[in-house]
């Protein structure tokens, strides 16, 4: 090629306008409008710049023409060097930009847009933002199915952490290590401040503890919950061991005292104590004072107490405000063997029995002379709470004064059984006597086998899911002036005279049932007596009464009551074997005042006046 031609050449390419600074920085003054340095440049030109070589000046400022190449021209439109015509199939719109810029067009673009969400350098931009990229989801290359683990290679492949792994042998050996020692120890409800080794025990416990510390989390992991509340529980009750200074062979603890004798201890206690029972125990001596017993032992009364030169446990000396309370103890009080005052106790104020306590008094009549278990002074009261039972036994009590409760006639005293509770008086001469108000609530109250009277007088009030007996005793069943029976079972079954006696007030709701049975075989008595003071009694519809074979009238009545319509009443088998004085029958309706009404499906048959 001539060098006209590449001179020729030259100044097509200088005819585009493209220079370099002396930096070597390349601007471009093109017809589509400035190109900023650092901007892409549009393929055409690039192909330009790629087949144009400027002359180069050696050192001394001389241009060698030599070293130009040849100019190459497209056959098609005889363009030169990529300036090919519109109509040539090689010509390219200097203003259309590159189809696939490199990753240095990517990132110069990149440079030239600004972050509008305000994401710190290295941080994801938001969607909106000019730099938000949307975040690709790996596929998965090994076909793993669904749940299961993907192979290593694969971008969904995660390595097994230590929660997915199998416990390793090492961790499994430690753990159980560690298992078995808190296992041999001993259970922190059993121990016994007395007989334990409290050193040598926090020892083992001490040592337990730092075996557990040393394992890993992995390991920890394998412990049972159990064994270790284990371990914590007996933590706690040797520090409360350690802070208890036991004397050898000591039964009852006040505060942190302990005494040797329960008698010392009751002796000692101020006004108010409670007196912590660390084993089973015997009581001596009497009191009077607020106390209260506790710690799920027993004590046992085997003699008269005496207080205050009586000859039987005087408490509360005429104090209403005085409390003794047994809580959750077992108390056995029993007559003394030989000669002994008419009394066991004489109450004043109260006595709670409560929280699963079990209290039994044993009144042998036939062989101390002792008339009575409890003597309630006025404004006395026993309350037997939260599943606790009270018993009263009797024996050799035939023809002789061997109450189980007596009241002071000047006052009135009471008798409250909830929560669950047993009240029982079981084969004493009389039962309760003086009119004493008793009142059960979702408990059984139990009068059996006195060999006279069950009770006599006062009020009587059921309710709430409890159950009412009086059975084979002597003389009457419940004898009583308001009678309520509220959502319970009343039985009054073989008493000798009447089976239920109520004198003012008579009341059955309901949901509850009443049966008199197999009363009056020891005179010429009732099943069930309403006197004339009874002015408004009522038995609800829906309530059940059975006053069935019993030996003399069935019903006898002398006051108003009324047996609603739909009261499920059955009167039968009802006999009279008390001779030609007495009226006998199913029902003996009298007096100027005596008014019954009865359902129209009542069942009456089978009486024998």
């Amino acid at each position: 090629m001539s060098k006209k031609l590449k001179r020729s050449a030259v100044a097509l390419v200088l005819a585009a306008t493209m220079v370099f600074s002396s930096q070597g920085v390349l601007t471009a003054f093109a017809a589509g409008g400035d190109i900023e340095t650092g901007a892409p440049v549009s393929s055409a030109l690039e192909r330009s710049l790629d087949k144009v070589e400027t002359d180069v000046a050696d050192e001394s400022g001389n241009t060698d023409e030599t070293e130009t190449p040849e100019v190459e021209v497209c056959e098609e439109c005889q363009g030169v060097n990529g300036n090919h015509a519109e109509t040539c199939p090689h010509y390219v719109d200097p203003n259309t930009p590159p189809e696939n810029p490199t990753d240095d067009e990517n990132n110069n673009n990149q440079e030239q847009q600004e972050c509008t969400c305000g994401a710190e350098e290295g941080q994801p931009h938001e969607e909106g933002c000019p730099l938000y990229e949307e975040p690709t989801v790996p596929e998965c290359t090994c076909g793993a199915e669904e749940g299961q683990p993907h192979q290593e290679g694969c971008p969904l492949y995660e390595e097994n952490t230590e929660e997915t792994q199998e416990p390793s042998e090492e961790d499994v050996a430690a753990a159980k290590n560690v298992s078995d020692l808190i296992g041999a120890l001993p259970e922190a409800s059993t121990l016994d401040p007395e007989t334990t080794d409290v050193e040598a025990l926090a020892a083992q416990v001490k040592a337990a503890r730092e075996a557990y510390d040393k394992l890993t989390d992995a390991q920890k992991a394998l412990i049972e919950k159990a064994v270790l509340d284990k371990l914590v529980a007996l933590e706690g009750a040797l520090e409360g061991l350690e802070q208890v200074e036991t004397i050898p062979g000591a039964v009852a603890q006040i505060d942190e005292t302990t005494y040797e004798t329960l008698d010392e201890a009751v002796e000692e206690a101020p006004e108010g104590s409670t007196i912590t029972l660390l084993k089973d125990c015997e009581l001596t001596k009497g009191f009077n004072k607020t106390l209260t017993f506790t710690g799920e032992y027993k004590i046992t009364i085997n003699k008269q107490l005496t207080s205050n030169g009586e000859g039987w446990m005087c408490f509360g000396l005429y104090d209403p405000s005085r409390v003794l309370t047994f809580d959750g103890v077992d108390v056995e009080w029993n007559s003394e063997v030989g000669t002994a005052p008419w009394l066991m106790l004489s109450l004043t104020g109260t006595m709670n029995v409560t929280n699963g306590a079990h209290v039994k008094f044993t009144v042998d009549s036939g062989s101390t002379g002792n008339r009575n278990a409890i003597y309630l002074n006025a404004g006395s009261s026993i309350n037997v709470s939260n599943g606790s039972t009270f018993e009263i036994y009797g024996y050799g009590t035939a023809g002789k004064e061997g109450q189980g409760l007596q009241l002071d006639k000047t006052g009135t005293a009471g008798v409250n059984v909830t929560g669950k509770s047993t009240f029982l008086i079981d084969g004493t001469n009389r039962g309760y006597v003086n009119s004493p108000a008793i009142y059960v609530e979702d408990s059984t109250f139990t009068v059996q086998n006195c060999t006279a009277n069950a009770s006599n007088g006062g009020n009587f009030t059921a309710t709430k899911g409890s159950t009412i007996t009086y059975q084979n005793n002597a003389g009457h069943g419940l004898s009583a002036g308001d009678v309520t029976i509220e959502g319970s079972k009343f039985t009054a079954d073989n008493n000798g005279y009447y089976g239920l006696y109520a004198s003012s007030g008579f009341y059955v709701d309901s949901t509850s049932t009443v049966n008199v049975t197999h009363n009056s075989h020891g005179g010429d008595f009732a099943g069930l007596k309403l006197t004339s003071g009874v002015t408004d009694g009522l038995v609800e519809a829906g309530a059940t009464v059975n006053i069935t074979d019993n030996y003399c009238s069935g019903l006898s009545n002398n006051g108003v009551c009324e047996f609603e319509e739909g009261v499920n009443l059955t009167i039968t088998g009802n006999d009279n074997d008390k001779g030609t004085s007495s009226h006998g029958g199913g029902i003996y309706n009298s007096g100027n005042a005596a008014n019954l009404t009865l359902p129209s499906n009542a069942v009456i048959y089978n009486n024998h006046a």
